[in-house]
């Protein structure tokens, strides 16, 4: 009777843990919204750029986002997170897919490293769910680019890595870092002449950002 008591217990205990690891996963989407990891993982110092643009304290406002989601359950979902170039604003791009829809959350809020910031822009919209499946489908099977070195930088671009991309679907998540070539690739250091780098590029395929 005892040996039965213990082996229920032990179930209890186990199904216990894999619910509330689940539910805490469901809360973050798998995600480390300080970056803080993803940037230890790639050796990336505390006096590089663009951890001095995040600070010590940064938690990404989707954090919050994703707590307090009341739609269907989300099924993938894409984060990218970057400075925006010559002002360092911080922009956030949240896509969202569930079973019947897609979703876009946009945020603009000043440099964290100006003293003097306005405050944020935010937008919500629907998005077309064949072109999000589309983008999904592109930017989920990316692989990390290597850092940018400060002799093969542009002039006023950021060396080594300049943003974070997240990706979610069905329980499984990654992050990566961006470099500057994920936005643009330059012919040359004074950048006269460029192209689109594979994120620019990835998201013409949602309408909203295709050039017109």
């Amino acid at each position: 009777m005892i040996r039965h008591l213990e082996i229920v217990v032990t179930m209890l205990t186990v199904t216990c843990a894999l619910a509330c690891a689940q539910q805490a996963n469901t809360r973050t989407l798998g995600w480390d919204l300080t970056y803080q990891s993803v940037l230890d993982a790639n050796g990336v110092g505390p006096a590089e750029w663009i951890r001095e643009w995040l600070g010590p304290n940064y938690q990404s406002p989707v954090k919050q986002l994703i707590v307090n989601w009341k739609g269907e359950p989300i099924q993938s979902s894409i984060l990218i997170e970057y400075p925006a170039p010559h002002a360092g604003e911080q922009i956030t791009q949240w896509f969202v897919r569930t079973k019947n829809g897609g979703y876009y959350y946009e945020r603009v809020a000043g440099n964290p490293l100006d003293k003097d910031n306005n405050p944020p822009r935010e937008t919500n919209e629907r998005l077309d769910p064949q072109a999000y499946d589309k983008f999904f489908a592109t930017v989920s099977t990316w692989q990390q680019a290597k850092p940018v070195k400060p002799e093969e930088t542009p002039n006023g671009a950021i060396p080594g890595y300049n943003g974070f991309l997240s990706s979610y679907n069905s329980g499984n998540s990654r992050q990566m870092l961006l470099t500057s070539e994920d936005f643009a690739i330059c012919d040359t250091k004074k950048c006269e002449t460029w192209k689109p780098g594979r994120l620019a590029e990835a998201l013409q395929i949602i309408p909203r950002f295709r050039d017109e």
